[in-house]
């Protein structure tokens, strides 16, 4: 008996599908075997041989998807022998969930692949979206999890996707040609101006598809196309709801605050019907952002606070953003104080009674604790003004509730906690908290100075400081080895050959044998420059010395003169970095670089062995860091 083509396509693909979500079932598995939306899901998860093999409790993290991420929750799990169990009911709408399991020791992810569980419909047929909704994780939302993008796994999902389900396409459209261009990418403007041209006939004429055919058009370089249809557009619904989409674009044109505000009272005007639950409100509240970060900018500070009392969405962070700011000038410590409080209070109000909806990476617990650190960052901002207006008990208070709220975990509001029971005379707490805060290697250079003042006015002797504080400095040192330990990986680095800005070609191989460090940076991006004293410091503690060769790799800039432009801005700052121009975005697309800055260090022998993304504002400790994972290479 021959099978119909369909039906070998439809087996194919679902033999595919096993492969993909089966587990070891020795480490996980799950009942029943084909479950369905709506239905309870029993897990069992055996850590032998994870990280979480000896911890004492284990916490399931399940994210349901659809067409992308819907919700996640997290479920205490039951010990039952040497395994873990527990169960958790879908909604009627998921197509497929994946889990990550949590312990004392941090996360299992199954190795970067989660624990995946497909579901299907009553006659136990794959669902539509399963793999759709699972292509997009791989190529966005997994990243929460601290997973690289995938895109030739997710550009082969969808592929497989609208195999079973060709209706699907349209709803993944933008990000399937997205993945065209950045996985084939040979034939990349063929095969996009096919697609679209497809799409275009089989659409139907609601504006709906208007919309998305306009888009299409302008995210693809279309321009032409893009202007006609957004000028038929106009026409057919001079009241559309793309109409505040289109009006948008004019304003990023503009540069003055006062060109900016007049178009906003314009823009507010014309489309009053936009309530803060409207998605394209957020085209407001960007406005009112952007107003204040220019006015910031012309140093208009009262016009600045005008404009933010005078917001309907204005938020906690927006008033911290600005009482911030006035706190870094030393001006206006009255009217930043002022800002703080409110900002405080919102961000009580956002704890105890959420306005919004709880995003879909976060578990119910996730989202309490992120409102909650949110809350400590503006506490952090109202302490630290009132501190330097001398109002040292008021700001104590504050900074022990912030330290509380963001469990002791940011090593400069800790500096600004243990600077106010200092100011308070309080030298027998502040050298307690000292201790526990340097053990725990969340402290920072300054904190060292504040602990000397601490041990000797609680009795120390002053010549007998660096003998007493070296135990904590080797505790610290020796949790973030252990740290480091458990990040550290084995893969290849991309090999490339790119031109400094002497115009000489530089390859990674040319430093085979020795320790490389790959940072990825941009002129315009605001933590890689807050980075770079830190980072200057670093090469000139390692590389000087001969341990390690950096390189800074100048990506994603959108100027004409990206060599100028990278070069002057290395002069203005007198770095002392080896730069090389990452022009074409080549480089950054073949280390699966998310955002920047990213750093990589690579050993002798070309792999990777540490990544690291971000800035989290502490260059002591990155530059510690960067020495330990050099040490631990050679």
């Amino acid at each position: 008996m021959t099978l119909p083509k369909f039906k070998i396509v439809l087996l194919l693909i679902l033999i595919s599908l096993t492969s993909l979500v089966m587990a070891d079932e020795k480490k996980f598995s799950f009942t029943p075997e084909k479950p369905t939306p709506g239905t309870k899901i029993t897990i069992t998860y055996n850590p032998l041989n994870t990280i979480l093999e000896k911890s004492t409790w284990v916490k399931a993290y399940v994210s349901e998807y659809r067409k992308n991420i819907d919700i996640t929750e997290e479920y205490d799990l039951v010990k039952k022998g040497n395994a873990w169990t527990g169960s958790f009911t879908t909604a009627d709408t998921t197509t497929g969930v994946v889990i990550r399991f949590k312990g004392e020791e941090g996360f299992d992810d199954n190795n970067k692949k989660l624990y995946l569980i497909s579901l299907f419909d009553n006659k136990g047929n794959a669902l539509q979206y399963n793999l759709g909704g699972l292509a997009t994780g791989y190529m966005s939302w997994f990243q929460a999890f601290d997973i690289d993008p995938d895109l030739p796994q997710s550009y082969n999902l969808f592929k497989k996707e609208f195999e079973l389900f060709p209706s699907s396409k349209k709803d993944f459209i933008s990000i399937y040609l997205y993945l065209i261009r950045n996985v084939n990418k040979e034939n990349a403007e063929e095969l996009i101006a096919k697609e679209i041209e497809d799409y275009a006939k089989n659409v139907s004429n609601n504006e709906d598809d208007k919309i998305q055919l306009m888009n299409l058009y302008r995210s693809n370089r279309m321009l032409d196309k893009a202007l006609a249809l957004e000028n038929e557009y106009k026409q057919k619904y001079p009241d559309g709801k793309y109409i505040p989409v289109l009006k948008f674009q004019e304003y990023r044109q503009l540069k003055s605050s006062n060109e900016k505000i007049d178009f906003l009272k314009t823009f507010e005007s014309s489309f009053k019907n936009l309530d803060v639950n409207n998605p394209f409100y957020s085209y407001i509240s960007f406005m009112y952002s952007d107003i204040i970060s220019t006015l910031q900018k012309e140093n208009n500070i009262s016009k600045a606070v005008e404009i933010l009392k005078a917001s309907k969405n204005a938020n906690a962070m927006m008033y911290n953003s600005l009482a911030w700011s006035l706190y870094e000038s030393n001006e206006n410590l009255n009217t930043a104080e002022e800002l703080a409080l409110k900002g405080v209070q919102m961000a009580k109000e956002e704890v105890a009674k959420p306005k919004g909806k709880r995003p879909q990476l976060y578990s119910t617990k996730e989202w309490e604790k992120s409102r909650k650190n949110s809350l400590g960052m503006v506490m952090d901002t109202y302490g630290a003004i009132l501190l330097k207006q001398n109002k040292n008990a008021e700001a104590e208070k504050a900074l022990t509730e912030a330290v509380q709220l963001t469990n002791g975990e940011e090593p400069e509001l800790n500096e600004r906690y243990v600077s106010s029971l200092i100011a308070n005379g309080k030298y027998d707490l502040a050298k307690k908290e000292l201790e526990e805060f340097f053990q725990k290697a969340v402290s920072t250079s300054n904190m060292k100075d504040m602990f000397k003042e601490a041990y000797v006015k609680t009795g120390g002797n002053e010549k007998e400081f660096d003998a007493f504080f070296k135990k904590y400095e080797d505790a610290a040192t020796e949790k973030l080895m252990t740290k480091l330990s458990k990040e550290i990986i084995n893969e290849p680095a991309p090999q490339f050959t790119l031109v400094d800005l002497n115009g000489k070609n530089v390859s990674l191989s040319d430093y085979k044998g020795k320790v490389v460090v790959v940072d990825f940076w941009a002129t315009w991006c605001g933590p890689c420059l807050a980075s770079f004293p830190g980072m200057k410091e670093a090469v000139e503690k390692y590389e000087s010395t001969g341990k390690a060769k950096f390189l800074f790799l100048n990506t994603w800039e959108n100027v004409e003169d990206k060599v100028k432009n990278a070069s002057d801005f290395i002069k203005k700052n007198n770095y002392p970095f080896h730069v090389l121009m990452d022009e074409k975005n080549e480089v950054v697309s073949a280390f699966k670089v998310s955002g920047i800055p990213t750093k990589f260090v690579i050993d002798g022998n070309g792999n990777i062995r540490f990544k690291s993304v971000g800035f989290s504002g502490n260059a002591i400790e990155m530059v510690e860091e960067i020495g330990i994972m050099i040490k631990m290479l050679q």
